[in-house]
């Protein structure tokens, strides 16, 4: 368990497991209501600070198995609203007894004072959902869309012009300040990010390009 991030008005918690999978815990201070961010594998460091919290909700970033490994379990403890892309609900659908949030039709998610905005960038997973804290200098929780260095995995070419087009239009356009927290990995800014894919962008690539890309070595 590490407080990954705290200021005066919110705490982020980060919890690693599964495949070097990263959960998220954000509290508002005021309140102490919580929200959950994905839900991988071997969530007992995740339960456990949660149940100091009064968690309001749970937040999908995409369908992938990994992300959802540990999905029971905290469903079982907090059996809360659950946010995720209505195209990738399938995965936990007939799991859901407290209710599900559309995140493509609803846009703002609220914990205690705090305001989390959801952001749809399909292309990953057909519904994949980047989350928005614009608190201080800003935090976004970019699921598998966006990694320090590229995209997200991507299955066809047509999946990642799609995952490209929200990255750059919805995600880069973000103040260069805000950090971006991955589903995997380290951390990175906006401004790191957008100044990678300005590199991509500036190169011709093969019509057929999509699975393991990075914005620098092609």
């Amino acid at each position: 368990m590490s407080v990954h991030y705290e200021d005066e008005t919110f705490k982020l918690q980060v919890f690693v497991s599964g495949f070097s999978n990263n959960a998220w815990l954000l509290t508002d201070k005021a309140t102490d209501e919580s929200l959950i961010i994905d839900t991988p594998d071997d969530p007992v460091e995740l339960l456990e600070a949660a149940s100091q919290t009064n968690v309001v909700g749970i937040l999908i970033t995409h369908n992938h198995a990994d992300h959802l490994q540990g999905f029971d379990e905290v469903y079982l403890r907090h059996a809360v609203p659950v946010g995720i892309g209505a195209s990738d609900l399938s995965a936990i659908a007939n799991r859901l007894t407290a209710g599900m949030i559309d995140v493509a039709q609803v846009a703002e998610i609220s914990f205690g004072e705090s305001l989390l905005t959801s952001v749809a960038t399909p292309g990953h997973t057909p519904g994949s959902t980047c989350y928005y804290l614009a608190s201080n200098a800003g935090h976004l929780f970019s699921g598998d869309t966006l990694f320090p260095g590229g995209p997200g995995k991507s299955g066809s070419p047509a999946a990642l012009a799609q995952m490209l087009d929200g990255i750059s239009t919805k995600l880069l356009t973000l103040p260069g300040t805000v950090a971006v927290h991955p589903g995997h990995g380290d951390d990175s800014t906006v401004a790191t990010s957008l100044a990678e894919y300005e590199v991509f962008a500036s190169r011709d690539h093969d019509a057929d390009l999509h699975g393991d890309v990075t914005w620098l070595d092609l």
